[in-house]
């Protein structure tokens, strides 16, 4: 087939195939994607080259490709969308808060391995909701000298934390 040939029949077809093409795309409400469709399809047909001349209604065959595009069409897109029916976009937010809060417990952690054994583990008794004076009865400190020590840590577990873990 020549070129000038197939020109003449991809004018004399491609309304008859928009108008397919939009019928089978109205229900998913995609009628817009009706020109690349029949575009793919003419394409897909100029590349068969000389097997056209093999076919009796060369419209026939356009428009067999045109279904078969549009199917395709609507499956890649029912494969996109799948995926997310059924999932709430408040599970992703969930999803992705906890991971930010078990990389901040994780961060903290390694902060907290930082520090001296004494300082921890007084940090870790406050943080508990252990009082001061609770604090110092099991430490065998006194009440000044625990909050100083708290105090301290929390200002090396800052001070870690903003030089990136590094102590």
């Amino acid at each position: 087939m020549t070129i000038k040939a197939f020109e003449q029949l991809a004018n004399d077809v491609r309304p008859r195939l928009i108008k397919l093409c939009e019928r089978f795309l109205a229900e998913q409400q995609m009628v817009e994607e009706a020109e690349d469709i029949v575009q793919d399809a003419l394409f897909r047909l100029w590349q068969m080259g000389e097997q056209l001349d093999s076919y009796k209604s060369l419209e026939a065959l356009a428009v067999t490709i045109t279904k078969n595009v549009c199917v395709d069409h609507l499956r890649h897109q029912r494969m996109r969308l799948e995926p997310l029916e059924g999932t709430d976009i408040q599970d992703f937010r969930k999803a992705d808060q906890n991971l930010i809060t078990q990389d901040m417990e994780t961060i903290i952690q390694l902060a907290l391995s930082q520090l001296p054994a004494t300082q921890r583990r007084m940090l870790e008794m406050r943080a508990e909701g252990m009082n001061l004076d609770e604090i110092s009865t099991i430490c065998n400190t006194t009440k000044q000298s625990t909050k100083t020590m708290i105090s301290a840590a929390r200002r090396a577990v800052l001070e870690i934390l903003r030089k990136g873990g590094q102590k």
